[in-house]
């Protein structure tokens, strides 16, 4: 079942979020103890209208179980919804990171999917494409984007196969993405 995401669901997502995190390599994530950061991120769920906040998510739920989500918002917000990480009640060590996303990834003309990820043990079932869909099928009407790493070929195929094709090429802190843009 797809929902939007509600307060309970905020440690999962936390997790899920952090995983994306790790793969890319951010600052805050190699040192920072993960616990900690856990915290964090489950506090900018909540508190601030963060890019993550809950508001912006969808949950896949299985078996009573949040098995993946998808973080999604207009691209014109990404700028304030990641400065608004900084109106938290943060630690001197964690504010001197700054925000942990500070790079515009979206056009301010797109919706942009920010986040697709689905726990380990519920990969192989189709989650993240469902959970694509179903946000494609609920807003026809925009223009939706996302970014997936150019060594991720099982994404690729996946996104290419929902109807998004490559716009551009760039590097999204240190990784190579493209940026696609669905074709309605």
């Amino acid at each position: 079942m797809i929902r939007k995401a509600k307060p309970a669901d905020i440690p999962k997502i936390a997790e899920l979020c952090y995983i994306i995190w790790k793969e890319l390599d951010i600052d805050v994530v190699r040192d920072i103890e993960q616990s900690r950061l856990l915290k964090i991120i489950e506090q900018s769920m909540i508190d601030v209208p963060y890019r993550g906040h809950y508001s912006n998510t969808w949950v896949y739920e299985l078996e009573g179980e949040v098995a993946g989500c998808l973080i999604a918002y207009p691209g014109d917000k990404e700028v304030a919804l990641e400065q608004a990480w900084l109106d938290m009640d943060l630690d001197d060590d964690i504010r001197a990171y700054g925000s942990p996303m500070p790079m515009k990834e979206a056009n301010d003309d797109e919706w942009y999917i920010e986040t697709v990820a689905t726990f380990p043990e519920f990969r192989g079932r189709g989650i993240a494409t469902k959970l694509v869909q179903y946000v494609l099928d609920s807003n026809k009407d925009e223009k939706w984007s996302l970014n997936c790493d150019i060594n991720n070929d099982g994404a690729l195929r996946v996104y290419k196969k929902l109807g998004f094709s490559v716009a551009s090429e760039f590097d999204l802190y240190g990784h190579n993405h493209y940026h696609m843009i669905h074709n309605k």
